[in-house]
């Protein structure tokens, strides 16, 4: 059987939501409309579901009319049960009021169970497979814990709102008793058009500056350190790029171990060619894989750099590059570059892979040797 949730990505506006009555298998139509479960700008304060596939004629959501699309983002309770779940804690919810038709028209473009199911079918035949007779697409569900609820809530000139429930486990999303699949990375699509919405000249983007000292505990590779910053990770979809969109400045650091410490040596500033740069770093900071003919994948550039193990202690580290970028929205991610006691990268998103030579030279034509 395929599964169609790689497919959605990291991820309501309005006067109302809809509180559900959940079964243990059973679908409800997402009309119950009870503004208690209302924040101020009109996204859920209580986690909610609904399961199956049921379906019935029309679009998705309305189009005529939207002058915005919420992405919602509510944090889920540790506990589960039937019905509406208050939050612990309000998620970060997101905005678009530009090319809002255009999100509007990647949601109704989302596929009926029939739709997705042919495409499943022919992609399986295509790959050499021969499809069962029911692929159970919307009913094999992962049970996967998520951290956040998400959601869409589409705001109308003259008419309420329209909540739209993701069910990631099924890769589905509900509204008004219609159910579509999550094929298109409507999130995804959804943060790319915020992104260019909320970003801004680049020439009035502030430049990230080095710190004179950083602790080499702090940026040793022990498992209970935190990762380098990421403020990238908010607006990023799951199938983007490590650094999803243009850059406004990179600003790189050289630092040499002194004591305890590591004394920045060399910096600079750079505000132009960005893309290139942008290109080098996300090859840096990506894990890369294969797989062979009997499934089973292995990752290709990751170094054991440093690290502790049964037979040694961690190795201090006592040459670092670090180069901080910050794109056009104002976010700052970190990506640090051990050159010794031995070369590898960490960023938000992965950990000890092999710095490869354009990389290491590219910083070595910035900062000297």
């Amino acid at each position: 059987m395929i599964s169609w949730r790689g497919r959605l990505g990291r991820g309501p506006a309005g006067g109302a939501v809809v509180a559900l009555l959940l079964a243990t298998s059973a679908s409800y139509p997402v009309e119950m409309l009870d503004t208690r479960f209302l924040q101020a700008d009109g996204c859920p304060n209580a986690v909610m579901s609904v399961r199956g596939t049921a379906d019935r004629p029309g679009p998705l959501v309305p189009a005529e009319g939207a002058v915005s699309v919420t992405l919602c983002e509510l944090i889920a309770p540790l506990r589960s049960g039937p019905g509406p779940m208050p939050s612990p804690r309000p998620g970060r919810d997101r905005t678009l009021s530009t090319r809002v038709a255009e999100m509007i028209a990647v949601l109704n473009a989302l596929p009926r169970r029939d739709e997705a199911e042919a495409a499943a079918r022919a992609l399986m035949t295509a790959q050499g497979g021969t499809p069962p007779e029911d692929l159970h697409m919307g009913e094999a569900c992962t049970a996967v814990g998520y951290g956040e609820q998400l959601s869409f809530a589409v705001r109308y000139r003259d008419r309420p709102p329209a909540l739209l429930l993701l069910d990631r486990n099924c890769a589905l999303v509900h509204h008004a008793g219609r159910t579509r699949f999550l094929w298109g990375d409507p999130v995804d699509r959804f943060l790319f058009l915020y992104r260019e919405q909320i970003a801004r000249d680049p020439t009035s983007v502030p430049a990230p500056t080095c710190p004179d000292t950083v602790a080499v505990a702090e940026v040793d590779n022990r498992p209970d350190l935190e990762f380098p910053e990421d403020g990238m990770a908010r607006n990023r979809g799951r199938d983007d790029e490590f650094l999803p969109g243009p850059l406004a400045v990179v600003t790189a650091c050289r630092y040499r171990a002194d004591g305890a410490d590591l004394q920045l040596r060399a910096h600079r500033v750079l505000r132009e060619d960005l893309e290139p740069i942008r290109g080098l770093l996300n090859a840096a900071a990506t894990i890369r894989s294969v797989t062979d003919s009997q499934g089973t994948t292995d990752f290709v550039n990751g170094v054991d750099c440093g690290a502790p193990d049964r037979t040694r202690a961690a190795t201090p580290i006592s040459r670092l590059d670090v180069v901080w970028v910050t794109d056009t929205t104002g976010a700052v991610a970190e990506i640090r570059i051990w050159r010794a006691p031995c070369q590898a990268v960490f960023s938000g998103t992965a950990a000890g892979l092999r710095a490869e030579p354009a990389l290491l030279s590219r910083l070595d034509s910035w900062l000297g040797r």
